[in-house]
């Protein structure tokens, strides 16, 4: 399993639905910004070791549902 940008978390504890903005690198690892959203609230973004983000998909905190590949990446214009 691989963490992607455009990837989404759920997670169950608070109902927070996050997407994955960004991965980039960094000395202490990769880092992933991931973008929260939550009913009645301005979304906000977090940014998390990757190692910690699969720690939590594999623990059960996060639920992860990957970007469908049959998504187009760029849109054209007519």
């Amino acid at each position: 399993m691989k963490l992607n940008v455009g990837d989404v978390l759920f997670e169950p504890l608070s109902q927070n639905i996050g997407a994955i903005t960004k991965i980039f690198e960094h000395p202490d690892g990769k880092i992933v910004k991931i973008r929260w959203r939550m009913d009645g609230h301005l979304p906000h973004d977090t940014e998390h070791v990757y190692k910690k983000v699969m720690r939590c998909i594999k623990s059960g905190e996060y639920e992860l549902t990957p970007k469908s590949p049959s998504e187009p990446t760029t849109r054209t214009i007519p």
